[in-house]
Protein backbone atom coordinates (compact mmCIF):
# COMPACT_ATOMS: atom_id res chain seq x y z
CA UNK A 1 0.00 0.00 0.00
CA UNK A 2 1.07 3.57 -0.51
CA UNK A 3 2.66 5.85 2.42
CA UNK A 4 0.00 8.15 3.81
CA UNK A 5 0.97 11.26 5.80
CA UNK A 6 -0.73 14.20 7.14
CA UNK A 7 1.09 17.70 7.42
CA UNK A 8 0.34 21.33 8.73
CA UNK A 9 -0.73 23.52 5.86
CA UNK A 10 -2.01 26.56 7.24
CA UNK A 11 -4.95 28.59 8.89
CA UNK A 12 -7.92 29.52 8.18
CA UNK A 13 -10.79 31.56 9.57
CA UNK A 14 -9.15 30.30 12.88
CA UNK A 15 -8.98 26.89 11.46
CA UNK A 16 -5.90 24.83 11.85
CA UNK A 17 -5.73 22.97 8.40
CA UNK A 18 -3.48 19.69 7.59
CA UNK A 19 -2.97 18.21 4.44
CA UNK A 20 -2.87 14.37 3.63
CA UNK A 21 -0.32 13.52 1.14
CA UNK A 22 0.79 10.74 -0.75
CA UNK A 23 3.90 10.55 -3.04
CA UNK A 24 4.11 14.06 -1.74
CA UNK A 25 1.11 15.29 -3.37
CA UNK A 26 -1.71 16.47 -1.37
CA UNK A 27 -4.59 14.28 -2.05
CA UNK A 28 -7.14 15.87 1.13
CA UNK A 29 -7.36 19.02 3.02
CA UNK A 30 -8.98 19.70 6.03
CA UNK A 31 -9.09 19.97 9.92
CA UNK A 32 -7.19 17.53 12.00
CA UNK A 33 -9.99 15.20 12.77
CA UNK A 34 -11.36 14.86 8.95
CA UNK A 35 -7.95 14.31 7.69
CA UNK A 36 -7.93 11.39 10.30
CA UNK A 37 -11.14 10.02 9.33
CA UNK A 38 -10.30 10.35 5.56
CA UNK A 39 -6.98 8.05 6.20
CA UNK A 40 -9.16 5.18 7.76
CA UNK A 41 -12.09 5.12 5.00
CA UNK A 42 -9.41 5.38 2.59
CA UNK A 43 -7.48 2.78 3.53
CA UNK A 44 -10.34 0.62 4.70
CA UNK A 45 -11.37 1.31 0.71
CA UNK A 46 -8.23 0.07 -0.23
CA UNK A 47 -8.48 -3.07 2.12
CA UNK A 48 -12.06 -3.88 0.70
CA UNK A 49 -11.09 -3.85 -3.12
CA UNK A 50 -7.74 -6.39 -1.99
CA UNK A 51 -10.19 -8.86 -0.64
CA UNK A 52 -13.17 -8.49 -3.40
CA UNK A 53 -10.69 -9.07 -5.91
CA UNK A 54 -9.51 -12.12 -4.84
CA UNK A 55 -13.30 -14.09 -4.38
CA UNK A 56 -13.99 -15.13 -7.56
CA UNK A 57 -17.17 -14.40 -9.43
CA UNK A 58 -19.08 -15.46 -12.05
CA UNK A 59 -20.45 -12.94 -14.60
CA UNK A 60 -23.85 -12.99 -15.73
CA UNK A 61 -24.61 -13.85 -19.16
CA UNK A 62 -26.68 -11.42 -20.83
CA UNK A 63 -28.92 -12.66 -23.64
CA UNK A 64 -29.28 -10.17 -26.39
CA UNK A 65 -32.54 -10.48 -28.81
CA UNK A 66 -32.62 -9.33 -32.26
CA UNK A 67 -35.91 -8.45 -34.20
CA UNK A 68 -35.93 -9.30 -37.60
CA UNK A 69 -37.90 -6.61 -39.82
CA UNK A 70 -40.94 -8.35 -41.68
CA UNK A 71 -41.63 -7.63 -45.65
CA UNK A 72 -44.47 -4.49 -44.11
CA UNK A 73 -41.86 -2.78 -42.23
CA UNK A 74 -39.36 -2.39 -45.10
CA UNK A 75 -41.09 -1.61 -47.44
CA UNK A 76 -40.84 1.93 -45.63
Amino acid sequence: MDQLDIRFYGTWQGKKIYRVLRDGRAIFTGTKGECSRYMRLHQEKQLKGLHSHSIPRRRKVFVKRYRVATKHAASF
